[in-house]
């Protein structure tokens, strides 16, 4: 088997991010995680190097050399390849964005977890007070300031930006309960946007009172109380934890 240790390319800010909230889940030395996609293999080979039964996977082969046979090329969008019940954690780590079919990758996710297994998704925060600036100017958000090259689909292309409210939608539909949202790091430039936050939030106060079903108006309360917090408002991206349920 491949010493994941070999070879290992560096994590990024947003992979070190993850790692940090692992160590608070006190999983169980051998529990068995996923990370989908997994990119060259870097978060996969770190978990590795602590004593967990960590995998990958990818639509591109680039992790093959380091996972070894701890590595499955798999198109996201489809079935994964593994049984019913068998991860205790499924990590997507800035992927979901670019799945023409976010909710099938949900659900593959929920069925692939073991009973109240763990969901950990990573995707751009484009609800940023910096964000919503830049698309009220441009009509494009901050990770994506301008048109995709379309002269071919690109797996890297972000076709698929998430709002919170969008992502939460889809992890609740999903058979997922978020327990966590937070900001995997955040730049200081982000800070002077914030003079705008008691206006922002007032508008969307106000937007929100129109919804007339109880339970509806309960859950907006929530998802109001995390647009406005300090991961939502100023986080570069966001990261949902997420249990089955």
């Amino acid at each position: 088997m491949t010493n994941p240790a070999q070879n290992a390319p560096a994590l990024s800010v947003i992979q070190e991010a993850v790692l940090r909230r692992v160590a608070s889940l006190a999983l169980p030395a051998g529990a068995k995680l996923l990370d989908a996609p997994c990119g060259a293999g870097a978060m996969v080979a770190a978990l590795r190097q602590r004593g967990l039964d960590a995998w990958g996977a990818d639509v591109e082969p680039e992790a093959q050399s380091i996972l070894g046979d701890r590595f499955r090329i798999a198109d996201l969008n489809h079935t994964l390849p593994w049984p019913d019940a068998c991860f205790d954690v499924v990590f997507s780590i800035e992927g979901i964005e670019h799945l023409e079919s976010r909710f099938n990758f949900l659900r593959e996710a929920h069925r692939v977890l073991k009973p109240q297994g763990l969901l950990v998704v990573t995707t751009p925060n484009i609800v940023s007070l910096r964000s919503r600036v830049r698309f009220f100017g441009s009509s494009f958000f901050h990770k994506d300031p301008r048109p995709l090259n379309e002269s071919a689909r690109h797996p890297l292309h972000h076709i698929g930006l998430l709002t919170f409210a969008d992502l939460r939608y889809a992890v609740h539909t999903s058979g997922f309960r978020i327990e966590r949202t937070a900001a995997t790091h955040v730049k200081a430039i982000s800070y002077p946007y914030g003079i705008l936050a008691p206006w922002m939030w007032l508008y969307t106060r106000i937007a929100f009172r129109k919804e007339k079903d109880a339970a509806q108006r309960a859950r907006n309360r929530d998802i109001l109380r995390t647009l406005y917090s300090h991961p939502l408002l100023f986080g570069e991206n966001l990261m949902v934890l997420a249990r089955k349920v």
